[in-house]
């Protein structure tokens, strides 16, 4: 990867329609353009479209919004930019999978229509009127401990396949309005479809999801950071990468207070389980030489316990 001060990163999705036989060609393509560019990032490509967050430079970001348009052949797709001074990918990865957000449901393939859609400011003018609908988050239970809106369900999912069960079993109205909500809008595409086929009647899904949100209404009715998939782990009000959370390096969620790794002293996030059986270190390596100190230590220290 180019070594830059400043990394550029772009997110999108798009339901469209693509023919099974172009799906493998169509991700070598993806894949030797991006590498040729030395780009890196997280792309998944299925029948029912595609879905991905990749970061380069400025033109290889411009130039893919072009390519990846042309490859699907429409030019509405809806890119979410951010910058970053640290790094968000490690490698650059094109996935073939049967559902490009997975609900378990590859029979649901939303058509993306404007019609449930709520701009950032008519989501915000929504949840500040003085009876606001019902507002369901629809991630998952590591991501809304970084942050949710304010008054927001919680459902505790822990993969978004749950969501399923959760309208199944939740007491929710089917005739009043409903808003959900999630990182960047594609889940709610299919979290809509599902509950649309349970009779609910009135649901909005916040268009371009909480980074939508915060680009225009920062510091407003979404409280705290929104967790991102990839090494800034979270954004803060102001789409930065999150200085209050990080992936704990025992279980890979979400953890919370920086910590100094006493092997190495590179900062690190450590979740309360992992921290009552995994020692003062940010990752396996530095675990594992931590585990051999301690044994030497002992194994020097044992004599004089025997005496």
């Amino acid at each position: 990867m180019i070594e830059t001060a400043v990394w550029h990163i772009t997110a999108f999705y798009r339901f469209i329609p693509i023919e099974e036989a172009k799906i493998a060609p169509l991700r070598t393509e993806i894949l030797g353009w991006m590498g040729e560019r030395n780009m890196r990032g997280l792309v998944l490509v299925s029948c029912e479209g595609v879905n991905g967050t990749v970061a380069g430079t400025t033109e290889s970001i411009e130039q893919f919004k072009t390519a990846m348009c042309d490859w699907v052949g429409t030019d509405d797709i809806r890119f979410k930019d951010s910058t970053s001074d640290v790094r968000p990918f490690r490698r650059l990865t094109v996935d073939v999978r049967k559902e490009i957000v997975t609900l378990k449901r590859p029979d649901l393939v939303p058509e993306i229509t404007e019609n449930s859609h709520l701009s950032p400011k008519e989501w915000h003018e929504m949840l500040s009127s003085e009876n606001p609908p019902v507002l369901i988050d629809t991630r998952n239970t590591y991501e809304t401990l970084t942050g949710k809106f304010k008054g927001a369900i919680d459902p505790q999912l822990k993969t978004f396949a749950d969501w399923n069960t959760y309208l199944d079993n939740a007491d929710l109205p089917k005739d009043q309005p409903v808003m959900i909500y999630c990182t960047g809008g594609i889940r709610c595409e299919k979290a809509i479809m599902a509950m649309h086929t349970r009779g609910f009647e009135k649901v909005y899904q916040l268009r371009d999801g909480i980074l939508g949100y915060l680009a225009e209404y920062p510091n407003q009715l979404y409280e705290g950071d929104c967790y991102i998939f990839d090494e800034r782990v979270g954004l803060d009000q102001n789409l930065q990468p999150s200085t209050k959370f990080g992936n704990c390096p025992g279980c890979g969620l979400t953890a919370e207070g920086l910590k100094e790794c006493s092997i190495c002293g590179k900062g690190y996030y450590m979740c309360p389980t992992c921290a009552e059986k995994w020692p003062p270190t940010c990752c396996k390596r530095c675990r594992d030489t931590w585990r051999q100190q301690e044994a030497k230590r002992k194994r020097a220290e044992a004599p004089k316990n025997q005496s």
